[in-house]
C-alpha cells in the first residue's frame, strides 16, 4: 500500500495530537518533530480541520488538538477521509471509458475483493490502538506522552 505524503503526514500528524493529548502542539514543533515542511503541513491541518478530526486555535497560546476521540475513529474511515480516491482505477469502476476490457476480465473483481479485505483490517483498528505505544512514540518525538485516554 503506498499512501500520498499529504495522508501519510496526516496520521503521523494524528498520532503526534495523540500523543502529545490536551497540551496539543504548534505546526512548527509537528514540523520539526518529523522533518516536514511547515508549509506542507499548514496544508494538512488545513484539511484535519476541514474534516474536523482536529481543532485549531490561534494566538500566543494557540495551537493544534484533536477534535476526536481517537477511540471512536477506525483507521478505515480515517483513510477513506484522506484519501476519497484511494480506490479510483479504471479496474475499479472508476475509468470505464478507458479500458476496453472492463467488466469482462477478472482483475476488477480481484482488486475488489483485496480492497476490501485492507479495509476490513484497517476498520478492525482505531487510532487508540495506534496511540498504545504512546510512550515510546513520545520519546522518539521528544514530546511528553498525553494522560491516559478515557
Amino acid at each position: 500500500m503506498r499512501l500520498t505524503t499529504h495522508s501519510d503526514l496526516a496520521f503521523r500528524t494524528l498520532i503526534f495530537l495523540g500523543v502529545a493529548g490536551e497540551r496539543g502542539a504548534t505546526i512548527p514543533e509537528i514540523s520539526s518533530a518529523f522533518g516536514a515542511s511547515e508549509h506542507h503541513l499548514r496544508k494538512v491541518a488545513f484539511e484535519l480541520v476541514k474534516l474536523e478530526l482536529i481543532r485549531a486555535t490561534r494566538g500566543r497560546n494557540g495551537g493544534l488538538a484533536l477534535n476526536i476521540s481517537p477511540a471512536q475513529v477506525t483507521i478505515g474511515e480515517l483513510l477513506r477521509k484522506l484519501e476519497p480516491e484511494f480506490a479510483e482505477s479504471e479496474c475499479l469502476g472508476a475509468g470505464q471509458k478507458g479500458c476496453v476490457i472492463f467488466g469482462a476480465c477478472g482483475l476488477q473483481r480481484v482488486f475488489n475483493e483485496s480492497l476490501g479485505a485492507l479495509f476490513g483490517v484497517l476498520d478492525r483498528y482505531t487510532l487508540a490502538d495506534v496511540l498504545d505505544s504512546s510512550q515510546g512514540v513520545a520519546a522518539r518525538l521528544g514530546i511528553e506522552p498525553r494522560p491516559p485516554l478515557m
